[in-house]
């Protein structure tokens, strides 16, 4: 075989295994020698031991019907400041439902151990997604992070809700702009910690060697601004979808509080589209804070497009290294969008009640778009959803790439499966692209999901935002809107949202 026709990957391997509980110390041994060799320290070993075995016994007992000859595959492989072990299986389709929920803290006379599986699986890992495959199967995706130090040592500062005060041009001082160095990145942390103290909805960065990897992966791309003695000011960053790299979220901008007002961030953020024009990407998305005006003005000076909302996207006070969030309450942020090339006309797949408003977010956008007709979802095959928690924020995301067969049931039973691990709110995005979404969107309505707007992808597909909403109810009068068109599209939502 030609070195052309391997698929050889340094950083991945993969063992194939039959299924029987014989070879789970064949599987235990293999994720364990990849998670020495990726760096975990010996102590932290028999958490994975722990992790295979709930995951292979899974497979085994829950894949395939007693006396099945078939095997399984598991896949180690090094992700930034970490590893993911993939466990795939080409056997019984799934039903979360059938999965009993485990109450850790009920009487020890009443438990049954039904269910603690799951629990251990979600306890053992820093991140757990479920992707159903339609006609490849299914898989478990885990990832665990080696430890690393987490910033502690920068002074507390306020959240940096108040619009900075203007500080005259004369009065600036110099300030350079360019990509992360490594040594900067200890800093950087400390810039997001004194710029949100441990509410940043995104745990990496306030780990310095996580930074780094991600940078180093591709994964993201900073934006460091620094003084002319070299301290950090400031940091913005690309952030890419894992589906895609046509698209990016403009995300992660921090100015340490004795710099605001020097227009840090808008010269980060030009920075950054300098360089997104420069990889060929389509356009940037950005999320805006909605606990006050000050961020979405901005966002609307740098060119960006209101285009849909995440209510209930975080918590008010995030939890972070044992610090107690101080509120249940939850924020939503404005999903803005800019085109960096200009539109191609399209043709999408709508629900009808939602066009006339959808058609109004197009044309702010100044994208041309037309309505495909109203037909059903694709019915044959198997569907695919790829399923993700972020636990920290207590948010599923579900994409589903393709319809097929039973979808309704299928998102029915992952519906079941996150409630039952009490995740407060699940997004779905369907693909404006496919025939049938229209027909979907209804059903999900029909099922207690509300309209929430549009996520442009460029030329891959347009996502419909859809969201259900887990014993939360959105307090719409406390989202601060600009803009008046945005307003009214929110006013539309929760006259839709039968929770309001």
């Amino acid at each position: 075989m030609s070195p052309e026709q391997t698929a050889y990957d340094p950083q991945c391997c993969t063992l194939t295994v039959p299924n029987d509980l014989a070879y789970l110390p064949m599987v235990q041994g293999f994720v364990r020698a990849f998670a020495a060799e990726t760096g975990f320290p010996a102590r932290e070993l028999g958490r994975f031991d722990l992790l295979m075995e709930e995951a292979v016994t899974n497979v085994i007992h829950g894949a395939f019907a007693e006396g099945e000859k078939a095997t399984f595959d598991v896949s180690c492989e090094r992700v930034p400041m970490g590893m993911q072990i993939t466990v795939h299986d080409e056997g019984l389709p799934f039903d979360p439902s059938l999965i009993p929920e485990y109450d850790p803290g009920a009487d020890l006379h009443a438990q049954t151990g039904r269910g603690l599986g799951s629990f251990l699986m979600q306890k053992m890992a820093d991140t757990v997604e479920f992707h159903n495959l339609g006609s490849r199967g299914k898989e478990t995706v885990f990832i665990k992070y080696l430890e690393s130090r987490a910033v502690t040592d920068a002074p507390p500062a306020a959240e940096g809700e108040a619009e900075p005060e203007h500080v005259p041009p004369a009065e600036r001082i110099e300030i350079n702009v360019g990509p992360l160095v490594q040594d900067q990145a200890i800093e950087v942390c400390r810039c997001i910690y004194d710029a949100y103290r441990y509410t940043y909805v995104n745990e990496h960065m306030y780990y310095p060697d996580r930074v780094v990897a991600l940078n180093e992966a591709g994964d993201m791309v900073s934006a460091v601004a620094s003084t002319a003695d070299g301290e950090v000011a400031g940091h913005a960053a690309l952030v890419f979808p894992e589906d895609t790299h046509e698209v990016a979220d403009m995300a992660v901008a921090a100015v340490k509080a004795k710099f605001r007002g020097q227009s840090i961030a808008r010269r980060l953020g030009l920075w950054l589209e300098d360089e997104a024009r420069a990889r060929g990407l389509h356009g940037l998305f950005i999320e805006e804070v909605t606990v006050h005006t000050y961020t979405q003005r901005f966002c609307h000076r740098m060119g960006f497009t209101d285009t849909g909302f995440l209510l209930a996207y975080s918590p008010a006070t995030t939890k972070f290294e044992g610090i107690a969030a101080a509120s249940e309450a939850r924020r939503s942020v404005i999903v803005g969008f800019k085109y960096l090339d200009p539109p191609q006309p399209a043709t999408i797949h709508a629900p009808r009640r939602h066009r006339d408003v959808i058609a109004g977010i197009y044309g702010r956008l100044r994208a041309t778009v037309t309505f495909g007709r109203d037909v059903r979802a694709r019915r044959t095959g198997m569907p695919e959803l790829d399923v993700s928690v972020n636990t920290r924020r207590s948010v599923a995301t579900i994409r589903i790439p393709r319809y097929g067969a039973d979808l309704h049931e299928h998102i029915r039973a992952e519906v079941v499966r996150l409630l039952r691990e009490n995740v407060s709110v699940i997004d779905v995005f369907l693909d404006l692209s496919q025939p049938g979404t229209g027909r979907v969107a209804d059903n999900l309505e029909e099922a207690g999901f509300i309209f929430g707007g549009v996520l442009p992808g460029g030329p891959s597909g347009d996502w419909l935002i859809m969201q259900f909403f887990n014993g939360v109810v959105v307090d719409y009068d406390a989202v601060q809107v600009e803009d008046p068109t945005t307003a009214e599209l929110l006013a539309y939502i929760r006259a839709g949202d039968p929770r309001a």
